[in-house]
């Protein structure tokens, strides 16, 4: 009874147009915003903001946890940059206009935002954090942090997904986002 049930689900998916691999995909399809105005740009203000526990802020590695001093975090330059949904960053020309963001970690925080350059949708946001000294700030080298998020459906491994709605959109990213690069 089961077997015929299973039968018919399938060819009903099937008939009203779904194909066997959609059938079973648990990947909701990205929701496109109905808003007012279709051609309003937004921002998006990234923020950063690391659980302390006792001075020492803890991220990821390849061999486990690792506790970084807030103080080597205090100062240091923040870089990210946005591409469209499912792109990964490659270079420069992949990233969307305008959406270049820099600024300074204060302590364990941060908070940056972009220029109004977002219509609706979603987008992967690069960033990582300079924390090796005497760093370049122009690209993640080894004992840098960058953030990533593999929780989402189709992640692209080495970024994080960020919604914008029909206004300006904002993204917290704590200490799971990140890995010591």
């Amino acid at each position: 009874m089961r077997s015929l049930w299973l039968f018919a689900t399938a060819l009903a998916l099937l008939v009203a147009g779904a194909g066997p691999a959609a059938a079973f995909c648990r990947c909701a399809h990205p929701k496109h915003p109905r808003c007012a105005d279709k051609k309003a740009l937004h921002k998006i203000t990234v923020n950063i903001d690391f659980t302390v526990v006792d001075g020492t802020v803890e991220v990821l590695t390849q061999s486990g946890p690792y506790q970084l001093p807030v103080a080597d975090l205090d100062g240091k330059t923040v870089l990210f940059v946005f591409t469209p949904r499912g792109a990964v960053f490659q270079g420069i020309q992949d990233a969307i206009p305008g959406s270049l963001g820099i600024g300074p970690m204060t302590g364990a925080t941060a908070s940056i935002t972009t220029a109004a350059v977002f219509p609706p949708g979603e987008y992967e946001l690069a960033l990582f954090i300079d924390v090796v000294p005497g760093g370049t700030g122009l690209g993640p080298q080894r004992g840098d942090l960058a953030a990533f998020d593999n929780t989402v459906c189709d992640p692209t491994g080495v970024s994080v997904r960020v919604p914008v709605g029909c206004g300006d959109a904002s993204v917290t990213l704590t200490n799971r986002h990140f890995i010591i690069f």
